[in-house]
């Protein structure tokens, strides 16, 4: 085991004594799984918390588990990259699309008397942690009825402390966007219809939600709010079966676009395969919706280029600038505390009180971009 981990694996056996959910395998199986590195503690308040870094049996990565509850990963949902043939490849009727919103996914639990929140990745979020109460403020009531439900949302706008892009709609700040309730354990989601009156009980925010609708009768309707979508500057749509059944999503050619234009100038900090992955969805985009085709060809090369065209004519290091607002300073402390784990470097430009909210500029720095491309520019090669 690591280095100091087996007073770490004592407490969690003794939470495996008393969690059904762990208990489904071995103590050993478990031990095993903390040798590969699997397995990863940490704190927030009293509690010691653990989360899967990888995938686990039934299990994915970004499940949570403390003495008393488990919370599992967010599954991950295939993306279909060429729309009439995925829709009825993999969807019967009935079934619904909803907005699939630009943003970073959260899952709320209940822990005591706490509302937490936890990212993709299983690691807690301070920030959606502090803000949830300014969108959400049914929530305590939901978790008193519903204590064995997780709540799915996608945290979205322009000032969020993870992502640089929001929707269009949202002009300023973050809001919280409901599109899922997931079962403690098993991970299962309550029906689509459940979650609508869930959804209307609680006066949650949620996306747009179309249908229901058939994959091949329905085929132009769902074409034309695609359509709709990209000339609204959204990022796509999830379609999903009305309770069991494959989940798939589709992206609009405006997200695909606008993911090039983010990420082009951080190679050297991202995955090429990120980028080529983009550029063929593109095309399949086209494919099908030649209605676009001159407006992709305009932007494309702007969109690719013209920025790092900017950082190299500036010889400025590659950075990006977020602006966020938090309830709590010691809010904004844990995710500083986040971000030396996560090995992000950032400068704070600004923090102070304003209108009830701790505000703080701050400037995330990508010393790999800035190095990949000054190296071409100083002349050194490379095999390809």
């Amino acid at each position: 085991m690591r280095e100091g981990s087996k007073e770490i694996f004592e407490i969690f056996e003794s939470y495996w004594k008393i969690n059904p959910y762990l208990k489904i395998y071995s103590l050993e199986d478990w031990e095993k799984a903390f040798e590969k590195g699997k397995v990863w503690s940490f704190s927030w308040g009293n509690n010691l918390f653990f989360r899967l870094n990888k995938d686990h049996h039934i299990y994915p990565a970004g499940t949570i588990f403390i003495n008393n509850l488990l919370v599992p990963g967010y599954p991950h949902i295939p993306r279909i990259y060429f729309l009439k043939t995925g829709l009825s490849r993999y969807l019967s009727y009935p079934f619904y699309a909803e907005e699939k919103v630009e943003g970073y996914n959260v899952r709320l639990i209940r822990v005591e008397d706490e509302i937490l929140a936890f990212t993709r990745r299983g690691y807690l979020c301070p920030f959606a942690t502090d803000r949830w109460i300014d969108f959400l403020p049914t929530l305590p009531q939901f978790f008193e009825e519903y204590p064995h439900l997780t709540v799915c949302c996608e945290v979205a706008g322009p000032e969020n402390p993870f992502v640089s892009e929001s929707p269009s709609y949202i002009k300023e700040d973050v809001n919280f966007f409901v599109f899922d309730f997931m079962e403690m354990g098993t991970g299962k989601f309550v029906p689509i219809s459940q979650k609508l009156k869930l959804i209307e009980k609680f006066n949650l925010n949620t996306p747009e939600i179309k249908g229901p609708f058939d994959p091949i009768k329905d085929y132009k309707k769902i074409k034309e709010l695609i359509l709709r979508y990209h000339y609204e500057k959204r990022e796509g749509i999830v379609f999903k079966p009305e309770s069991e059944g494959q989940r798939i999503k589709y992206v609009t050619p405006f997200s695909n676009v606008e993911d090039l234009r983010v990420v082009f100038p951080y190679l050297g900090e991202i995955d090429p395969h990120f980028v080529s992955l983009r550029l063929i969805r593109l095309v399949l985009n086209l494919a099908e919706f030649q209605e676009v085709k001159e407006e992709i060809y305009q932007t494309i090369g702007p969109v690719l280029f013209e920025e790092v065209l900017s950082f190299l004519k500036d010889e400025k290091p590659f950075q990006e600038t977020f602006r966020v607002r938090f309830r709590k300073e010691s809010s904004f402390l844990a995710l500083l505390a986040h971000f030396r784990l996560a090995k992000i470097t950032i400068e704070i430009k600004k923090t102070e009180w304003k209108d009830g909210y701790f505000w703080v500029e701050f400037t995330k720095i990508y010393p790999k971009a800035t190095h990949f491309w000054k190296s071409k520019l100083e002349g050194w090669g490379e095999v390809d």
